[in-house]
């Protein structure tokens, strides 16, 4: 796979300076074109260091990346098989963050005599590409400059981020929620809606509330089916099965909900994603969307029980000969491994596979789904 070269972004500017002038200018902006600057504009959140236990929040990898790791590697081994078993295993991750999977991911493949992982990252903050260039892992800017290829995609926690719009009911009109400014705060404001590729169904809409229209995740997914030549994507995230309203943020581990209260660049903005729009969007560009599961049933059908049970048992016998310094670190990993797989944490991430036509369904599907029904 060939990746073509990017620049380097220059300096990071300060993303208020940049709203409020494209506001002065333009006048109000879309809510998607707010978190483009905010989130990935120069300065903005995901230029800087945001992932972590000493940043503003974690994920599944970073609760636990061994556990996480291989079980997405026995999700991604599927996707190897069905594709004949190539000696060289294309994986791409979009939005790798600061390389926790992607150095727990290529451990875990190093333990394998084959396939060999050829693995490219693609993350848009200049802080995190920087450190998985410093660990030796291909990484650039923006999927579009991945080739075509044969292999997986994999995002975890990335669609929620994309920038979406909000659309309101106003009786029988649709009604765009977008931002201006007041005096030194940014402030909604309640429009006609414009954008007709994007409309969606008044019924659909609350008056009282804001409606996500996942603008971003959709584009993704159009861009997902133009770089798959053939294989699948996994994205985990978070979501519903059906539309998605209202808007929060995090920042230093702690839910903000007034995201237009806090300065631009200085925390998270973030939805559920709308897995039924997404799957409709993979369909309309020829892939198949297999129906999502609770990751607590994908890391289930994936192996995190027998491993759970292995630790469990090492821990027994470590107590039993007396050595409860190390059998307290094994109930230590196994208390955060369980972090993943907890239904009122972790454990209610979704888990979407797409792929293209060619490739079965996953047997990790299907078992995941025997034990958690949905479809979209």
């Amino acid at each position: 796979m060939l990746v073509r070269s990017a620049e380097m972004p220059t300096a990071p500017d300060d993303p208020t300076d940049a709203l409020r002038r494209e506001i002065a200018e333009h006048g109000s902006i879309g809510f998607d074109r707010y978190m483009e600057l905010a989130l990935y504009g120069r300065g903005g959140f995901f230029h800087g260091e945001v992932v972590g236990t000493d940043a503003d929040f974690v994920t599944s990898p970073h609760v636990h990346p061994f556990v996480f790791s291989r079980c997405v590697r026995a999700a991604l081994l599927e996707t190897w098989a069905a594709l004949g078993e190539p000696a060289v295993f294309d994986v791409v991750e979009l939005g790798a963050g600061d390389g926790t999977f992607a150095a727990a991911l290529l451990e875990a493949f190093d333990e394998l005599p084959q396939p060999g992982l050829r693995y490219t990252a693609v993350e848009i903050g200049d802080h995190a590409r920087g450190e998985l260039e410093r660990c030796g892992v291909t990484a650039v800017a923006s999927v579009d400059e991945v080739e075509p290829f044969e292999g997986a995609i994999f995002a975890n926690e990335l669609l929620d981020n994309l920038p979406f719009r909000l659309a309101r009911r106003d009786g029988a009109e649709v009604r765009e929620v977008r931002i201006s400014f007041d005096g030194d705060r940014f402030v909604e404001t309640l429009e006609p809606w414009g954008d007709r590729d994007n409309l969606p169904d008044v019924e659909s809409l609350r008056d009282d509330i804001a409606t996500v229209v996942p603008v971003g995740a959709l584009a993704m997914v159009d861009t997902i089916a133009r770089a798959l030549r053939r294989g699948t994507a996994l994205l985990v995230d978070y979501g519903e099965l059906g539309p998605v309203r209202g808007v929060h943020g995090y920042a230093r581990h702690r839910q903000v909900g007034d995201v237009l209260g806090m300065p631009p660049g200085h925390t998270d903005i973030t939805a559920g994603v709308d897995l039924s729009s997404l799957a409709s969007a993979a369909r309309a560009n020829g892939l198949v969307a297999w129906p999502p599961t609770r990751q607590r049933a994908a890391l289930e059908a994936l192996g995190y029980p027998r491993w759970d049970e292995a630790m469990r048992r090492q821990q027994v016998e470590l107590h039993d000969a007396g050595h409860h310094a190390e059998a307290l670190r094994v109930f230590e990993t196994r208390s955060r491994a369980s972090i993943l797989a907890d239904p009122e944490r972790l454990g209610r991430a979704w888990w979407l596979t797409l792929s293209t036509p060619d490739v079965p369904e996953p047997e990790w599907v299907r078992s995941a789904r025997s034990t958690d029904r949905t479809d979209v």
